[in-house]
């Protein structure tokens, strides 16, 4: 079994041949399926989609991907092996398998990656608010469940490195061999076509996933009030499992030499996410409180910026106690496609947010 398994039995060269035009001729013909069958559903089956349009949109586009790279692979292979006899040396056919194999495995580590945000989401898993984006990518692939990853992850990377194995078995070489590539196409065709069948099964999983957050009860009957609620709550539990804990109620942290407190407006219909910021600080000049707040604004809206809910408008409005005085202010109002640009490459955020086009500083902070 051990040595089947690493040396599995290969075919004849005239075999090879006749496998790569029956594939050529079968992964054509689905890959053009595939592709109109994507094409349809997240053109016209998300239209009736109410909550977290956008969320369901990005987690079955990887999904689609996986399928798109793999026939696009085994429609591209055979037609190199078969049309240009020169370019199917093993340097060549290795150097297309390793860029199919790049390409797949970062888009299933996407699509595990958005089906471990939902997770998180709706569950009481959690991602350390100190984590940098690539650390939260695979936290968030972690929040899936060991055994998910085990049936569903692990599988996929034994697949594309299982040719490997067989080439270095053979040769003692990591240049792919016939045999190997003969493999690594009859594991792929066999996971697209898998997948394939989990095309429309899957679809109406999101679908009822959307009815059950949708028949969730409310006391606003208006569909357009009733999304803005659900999408409110969605934007709270991100924010939460981001470790913004502070928007519990009772829940204080340290600020400066005083304390921060966040209260949001959640249960307000309307389109706009608002937070209340209170601030009490003590003995601090006003440059270092104007500099603080507005870190603590980056970091907050640098995870409202990484959030998939639908609202499109987001309210800060800083609330700033100095020695138990008078309030003051720092108002900040921006939008989805403002807050793209603040966290652009390359982009420094302290400095973008004095010149927001919709900020009110008080003359103390100027």
């Amino acid at each position: 079994m051990h040595d089947f398994f690493l040396n599995p039995p290969g075919l004849a060269d005239f075999q090879y041949i006749e496998f790569y035009k029956t594939l050529l001729s079968v992964s054509g013909v689905l890959f053009g399926l595939a592709f109109g069958g994507m094409l349809f559903i997240l053109q016209s089956g998300f239209t009736t989609f109410t909550f977290s349009r956008k969320m369901f949109l990005r987690l079955y586009l990887h999904f689609g991907r996986q399928i798109l790279f793999g026939l696009a692979f085994l429609t591209t292979l055979p037609f190199f092996i078969l049309y240009f006899p020169s370019a199917g040396n093993t340097q060549v056919v290795s150097v297309i398998y390793f860029i199919f194999l790049s390409l797949f495995l970062n888009v299933t580590l996407d699509y595990a990656k958005e089906q471990g945000y939902i997770k998180t989401l709706f569950s009481k898993k959690f991602v350390p608010k100190h984590y940098g984006r690539i650390r939260t990518y695979f936290r968030y692939i972690k929040n899936r469940g060991f055994l998910v990853n085990l049936l569903f992850l692990y599988p996929v990377i034994f697949i594309l490195i299982y040719p490997y194995i067989i080439s270095y078995t053979e040769t003692q070489s990591c240049w792919l061999t016939k045999k190997s590539l003969f493999y690594s196409c009859m594991l792929i065709l066999g996971y697209c076509l898998l997948k394939i069948t989990k095309f429309i099964p899957d679809f109406f999983n999101y679908t009822e996933m959307e009815i059950e957050a949708q028949s969730q009860p409310s006391e606003l009957s208006e569909d357009e009030k009733t999304k803005n609620l659900k999408e409110k709550q969605h934007l709270k539990l991100f924010l939460l499992d981001r470790g913004i804990q502070e928007l519990d109620p009772i829940e204080e942290i340290e600020f400066l030499d005083g304390n921060l407190a966040v209260n949001f407006l959640e249960s307000k219909d309307n389109s706009e996410a608002w937070f209340n910021i209170s601030i009490d600080v003590n003995n601090e000049t006003p440059d270092i409180i104007r500099d603080e707040t507005y870190q603590y604004a980056c970091r907050f809206l640098s995870l409202i910026n990484d959030s998939l809910t639908d609202i499109n408008s987001f309210v800060l409005s800083f609330h700033i106690r100095i020695e138990k005085g008078n309030s003051r202010n720092i108002f900040i109002r921006t939008s989805r496609s403002e807050l793209k640009s603040i966290f652009a490459p390359g982009i420094n955020c302290m400095d973008q947010i004095p010149s927001l086009k919709n900020i009110l500083i008080d003359e103390l902070f100027r």
